[in-house]
């Protein structure tokens, strides 16, 4: 703002100096571009500046030194009806820039808050007639965005895993997950290993196929609904095919 701020506004002071037509426009816009330009040096390109709040704080800072430089310098009348409106500009400026992301963080508390008040997702599954209890890990974040996760699942010991609910199938089964507490329609996402190589599955919905002639292993399950909730958990799924505890 020093360094940029003070050169902008001794540059308007020298142009404007003789001017007797357009001198408060041209004033404004000798302010306004240098800083238009430094946002954008600083924060990329022009277009994603209205969706980036502290992409606005040279051009805000623009306004207070142009407000400065016309009250001081250009001594406008202050007695004007419509000449107070120049201490406006800033506010303008601010909300034009500021704005979307207060309006966005309101809309992310209020959707914490009723999340919070939800609860997360509880997973069961049915097979075979019986319901599962399923141990899950939960994430949400209001944009989507940080919930990291792996996708790799891992083969089966003889003995059992804790914390993973096995079953058995001696042939392709649907399986059928229920989620208590959560919103609108999943999309399930499977990783498993076919013996070969990492598959991956999606199925909008709550239900999907796996096949029985894969290696006993735990496959990894992930599914997002689209109000950026998140679950993971792995299912156990024993076909005979043995890995002789090997890695994938």
């Amino acid at each position: 703002m020093i360094v940029v701020g003070i050169p902008v506004t001794i540059l308007a002071g020298v142009v404007t100096r003789k001017m007797k037509q357009y001198i408060h426009i041209i004033n404004f816009i000798i302010h306004i571009l240098p800083a238009f330009l430094v946002s954008v040096i600083m924060f990329g390109h022009a277009l994603p500046l209205l969706s980036m709040p502290y992409a606005g704080v040279p051009i805000f800072a623009s306004t207070i030194f142009y407000v400065v430089d016309e009250v001081i310098y250009q001594k406008i009348d202050l007695r004007g009806r419509f000449v107070k409106g120049i201490f406006l500009i800033p506010a303008a400026v601010y909300l034009l820039y500021v704005g979307p992301s207060l309006y966005t963080g309101f809309l992310a508390s209020q959707s914490s808050t009723q999340i919070n008040e939800k609860g997360s997702p509880k997973v069961s599954l049915t097979f075979d007639g019986e319901e599962i209890p399923i141990k899950s890990s939960y994430c949400w974040t209001p944009d989507g965005e940080g919930c990291v996760y792996g996708t790799d699942p891992f083969p089966l010991p003889e003995e059992k895993v804790k914390n993973v609910k096995e079953i058995t199938m001696t042939s392709p089964a649907t399986l059928d997950f229920s989620f208590e507490n959560s919103e609108g329609e999943p999309t399930i996402y499977a990783y498993y290993h076919d013996g070969k190589d990492f598959k991956e599955i999606e199925e909008a919905g709550n239900k999907i196929n796996i096949s029985n002639d894969i290696p006993e292993q735990a496959i990894k399950f992930v599914v997002k609904w689209d109000n950026n909730e998140m679950v993971k958990f792995f299912v156990g799924v024993r076909t005979g095919i043995l890995t002789n505890g090997r890695t994938f």
